[in-house]
């Protein structure tokens, strides 16, 4: 894991994911305080501080609520919109120094297809799981527990109670 990754983002990771990339929004659009975001292997987390750092704000979004991206090319900055399945809202990654811009469109990417094939399940929290009428129960709590969304007890005592 990156070394700059601020512990507020270390803490909400769960055990299996690790950041794959970070970058930081250009100082010339945010001169006091500039966004970071980080992409790891579930999704990507803004992390916005405010009031010279003494206030945080911290958004994640998962790959799997993600339906496609694309990506703006200016001369100096970039651009990634990444359109949502459920929200109305694109993510919009603004002021991104251009260099960094490809690494970050190949790891969404990835990220997308990797999620987009398995759409039974989304995720909303790390704790639920919205499942469609055909999913079966145990089938669910299995996919919980290997995403680390619950703990080995967690899936243990939900396990007798599905059996």
């Amino acid at each position: 894991m990156n070394k700059a990754t601020p512990k507020a983002i270390k803490n909400m990771l769960y055990e299996d994911e690790e950041v794959l990339a970070s970058i930081r929004q250009s100082r010339m659009a945010h001169v006091v305080s500039p966004d970071s975001i980080f992409v790891t292997n579930h999704r990507i987390i803004l992390y916005s501080p405010h009031a010279l750092g003494l206030r945080k704000s911290i958004e994640d979004y998962r790959y799997e609520d993600m339906a496609n991206f694309k990506v703006e090319r200016g001369i100096i900055f970039s651009t990634i919109k990444i359109k949502q399945r459920f929200m109305s809202n694109d993510l919009v990654l603004s002021n991104l120094p251009k260099g960094s811009v490809d690494k970050i469109s190949r790891l969404v990417h990835e990220g997308i297809r990797r999620y987009g094939s398995g759409d039974k399940t989304v995720s909303t929290t790390p704790n639920t799981v919205i499942q469609s009428q055909n999913d079966d129960p145990l089938k669910v709590l299995k996919l919980r527990y290997a995403k680390g969304e619950i703990s080995t007890e967690e899936f243990e005592e939900k396990k007798r109670l599905l059996e």
